[in-house]
């Protein structure tokens, strides 16, 4: 299955039981995204993948002025859903090509960027730029190449999680590979009551390494890592890379 970039209805199958597991899963992320945003001062974010709204509406509980837009419409009913009580503001949109302003932070999460190919993701990089005032911290997350290619770590990416939506348990489960282009491939299972669904998809993931030179050939000025807990980065133990780029 070759890696091409996502189109609007990739996330359209899972949109449905999507909020279950990664409800939970983005508190580590989200708790680190406000600690930086804070430290840098940052009132209004721009969120370029926001789903169904998992850093949307955190950080505007938390006081961010933020504005979210995503490619998937299936993703954004359930978040315009969730939004009706709250200040935020949703857009269908590009990463590629979604002006909305000048913003202080801008944050693609849970590995939106490697569902482009390289070029599209450059050309990503040179938009959501152009979204940022000055000293503005464009913020995201990718596996670790180097840290998937050590060891058996690709096995600790096997998922089989539960949890329920409604009165419905739901099931989800998936394993992965990686090809030395740095293509992952992933095949998941989500089980709903007595239906079940299945799908294949790629991420194109990178090394520190790589993100740095692609961010600063793009027009970043300084780039730093962590891990998603906000802890130091370690190429060989830490496996998703939380890059902060300052334009």
């Amino acid at each position: 299955m070759p890696h091409r970039s996502a189109g609007p209805s990739h996330y359209d199958w899972e949109a449905p039981t999507y909020d279950p597991f990664n409800e939970k899963n983005s508190e580590t992320v989200n708790r680190t995204l406000t600690r930086i945003f804070r430290k840098h001062g940052a009132g209004s974010i721009l969120d370029l993948a926001c789903g169904t709204g998992s850093q949307v509406f955190w950080l505007a509980r938390r006081g961010f002025r933020v504005t979210g837009c995503d490619i998937s419409a299936a993703m954004l009913r359930i978040a315009r859903r969730k939004a009706r009580s709250r200040e935020v503001d949703l857009h269908s949109g590009d990463m590629r090509t979604f002006r909305g302003g000048k913003f202080d932070g801008a944050v693609t999460i849970s590995n939106a960027v490697g569902h482009l190919t390289r070029r599209d993701f450059e050309r990503a990089m040179r938009n959501i730029r152009g979204n940022l005032a000055p000293g503005g911290q464009y913020v995201f997350d990718i596996y670790n190449l180097e840290w998937l290619r050590a060891g058996d770590h690709i096995t600790k990416l096997t998922i089989d999680w539960t949890g329920k939506t409604g009165r419905r348990s739901i099931r989800h489960v998936q394993y992965s590979t990686l090809d030395s282009k740095g293509i992952l491939r992933s095949s998941t299972t989500v089980l709903a009551g007595s239906r079940a669904s299945k799908n294949a998809v790629t991420l194109q993931v990178y090394s520190a390494g790589e993100l740095k030179d692609m961010l600063l050939r793009n027009g970043f000025k300084r780039v730093r890592f962590c891990a998603i807990d906000g802890s130091a980065f370690s190429r060989s133990r830490t496996d998703r890379i939380l890059t902060v780029a300052e334009s």
